[in-house]
């Protein structure tokens, strides 16, 4: 077993079905609404409808699942404070321990997204975040938020 435990079997079927309907968009929303609805406590659920519609390109509706997931491994990991208060002392984020990087990718995949849509300063507020929590940018933050600063152009 990972991070967390597997979906159960009446989730995974709904995914499933979800992924066979990858081409019918609101047919393929209908199993993940009701995977989420039945649920939405199962990690590999709000995985799997975070990727959903992040590949979908339907990236305002990504952002609640990677919320959801950093805040789901939030609680497992005991951080007791908001994302904007934490400190180096509360995990050990600069690390390679599984959960805080993954808790980490779940902020990186908010930040990313707000970014794609535009929302640089709460993009750039999460992202800065991230990198004092990352010290070693093992993450790779510290490109991002360069890309990002630039407006997304290349570098001259």
């Amino acid at each position: 077993m990972g991070l967390f435990p597997p979906a159960p079997p009446e989730a995974q079927a709904l995914l499933r079905e979800a992924s066979r309907s990858w081409s019918d968009t609101a047919k393929a929303r209908g199993f993940l609404s009701e995977a989420d609805r039945l649920h939405g406590e199962s990690l590999p659920v709000v995985l799997g409808c975070y990727k959903f519609y992040f590949y979908k390109g339907l990236l305002r509706e990504a952002i609640p699942f990677a919320l959801r997931a950093a805040e789901m491994m939030g609680q497992r990991l005991g951080l007791r404070r908001s994302f904007m208060e934490l400190s180096l002392e509360d995990a050990p984020f600069s690390d390679y321990v599984a959960g805080p990087r993954f808790y980490l990718f779940a902020m990186k995949a908010a930040g990313y997204l707000y970014a794609r849509l535009g929302e640089t300063e709460r993009a750039l507020e999460i992202l800065e975040k991230i990198r004092t929590l990352d010290k070693n940018d093992h993450l790779g933050i510290s490109p991002l938020i360069a890309v990002i600063r630039r407006g997304g152009r290349e570098e001259e």
